[in-house]
């Protein structure tokens, strides 16, 4: 998930929740509401369901749950996978979680979660951070969880898995999956403290040195514009940037990482519906001499796609890998007025070269084998550069 300025700066969806208050906890007379001005509203089938259950059902809800009902129904019916829903109490924790992460402060298993499809509950792995309690333990991006802890999760929400999957550092979880080839087993990780940090370098090779970003969390550009400036410092001929694993973040950031490497022009545009055509353009002034690879794969998503995508559309970079994840939109988060969030996707994006990521991915200038180690993909990342640099 990532979110712009712009986005911040759009419209509240709070219509919506008043919408669905108004839907769910109207009074009705004679199957008229009547409003200001003496004029009549007609109910909505969905204002006449809930009328009849608060009057009639034999087992009635309350009028949150009604609401939370309500409102998980409508994102079921459309066609957006990335949607969500975080009722008020455990599972607004989700959306503080988000904002954590997105600040560089969070702790857990190190996995992001997707549904299977727009119109299935079914929670898959969408990436999995390296050396995080997840990626020891063997999980992959595309495993299906199917129980946490022993309970069936294969009809639940996204969120309210989720939920389930956090808890402090030091804490346990048994993880039951389904793998892509319909295998099943079960993963006991333990809780940690994921680093703060989200940028940082090695040395892989003579003259080749590599920046790592985790995630694009606040902060990250300025961390990655220092963090190239140390290693040519240092004597780095060329920068491997390795976003496997990155689920995106925080669009602003990953602009600002590109700018470490443009000198200007555009890094992606977007556009929606309710959002007018934009288009965001990296700082003047960037590196663009030094011989640049970024690994990718299947985990890399959102924000990172963005990254990626600006610099091998801008000839910046070349990309090695395995075809990207394919997350191609914008999500705007809104707070409700009961408190709850909602998330919908409410634009997509483009590379500079008009690519659209959603649903395909990028496919690597160099393609390496998606079963590969990653230490191979590496180790082609060390010779293409060092190619480059002694060419």
């Amino acid at each position: 998930m990532f979110r712009t300025p712009r986005a911040r700066r759009l419209a509240a969806f709070s219509a919506l929740g008043t919408a669905v208050a108004g839907a769910l906890g109207g009074a009705f007379c004679a199957g008229l509401i009547v409003g200001r001005g003496g004029h009549t509203h007609q109910p909505s089938v969905v204002e006449q369901a809930a009328a009849l259950i608060r009057s009639r059902a034999q087992n009635p809800s309350s009028s949150s749950s009604l609401d939370a009902a309500a409102i998980r129904g409508m994102l079921s019916g459309l066609d957006d996978r990335w949607a969500s829903y975080y009722g008020v109490g455990q599972d607004a924790n989700a959306a503080n979680s988000l904002q954590a992460l997105l600040n560089g402060e969070y702790s857990g298993l190190g996995i992001w979660l997707r549904k299977q499809d727009s119109g299935a509950r079914q929670v898959i792995v969408a990436s999995v951070t390296t050396g995080s309690p997840a990626a020891v333990a063997g999980l992959q991006t595309g495993d299906r969880i199917v129980a946490v802890d022993g309970h069936d999760v294969r009809d639940a929400e996204m969120d309210a898995v989720a939920a389930e999957l956090r808890g402090p550092a030091g804490s346990t979880v048994v993880v039951s999956l389904i793998d892509g080839a319909g295998s099943a087993r079960d993963a006991r990780l333990t809780r940690v403290d994921l680093p703060a940090s989200p940028v940082t370098t090695d040395l892989l090779a003579p003259g080749v040195a590599r920046i790592r970003i985790a995630t694009f969390s606040a902060g990250v550009g300025a961390q990655v514009a220092a963090a190239r400036s140390a290693l040519r410092a240092a004597g780095a001929q060329a920068i491997v940037v390795d976003v496997r694993g990155n689920p995106g973040g925080l669009l602003d950031e990953a602009v600002s990482a590109a700018s470490a490497f443009l000198d200007g022009g555009t890094v992606v545009t977007f556009e929606g519906r309710s959002v007018p055509k934009t288009v965001l353009k990296a700082n003047p002034g960037g590196d663009t001499s030094t011989p640049v690879a970024v690994l990718v794969d299947g985990g890399t998503a959102s924000a990172a796609e963005v990254f990626a995508g600006a610099l091998s559309d801008r000839s910046r970079a070349v990309l090695i890998g395995s075809t990207t994840f394919g997350k191609g939109s914008v999500e705007q988060t809104t707070t409700l007025s009961d408190g709850s969030v909602l998330a919908l996707t409410v634009a997509t994006y483009q590379t500079p070269g008009g690519r659209s990521v959603e649903g395909v991915g990028l496919t690597p200038d160099v393609v390496i084998d998606v079963d590969a180690a990653p230490a191979v993909a590496t180790a082609r990342a060390i010779a293409v550069l060092t190619a480059i640099v002694g060419s």
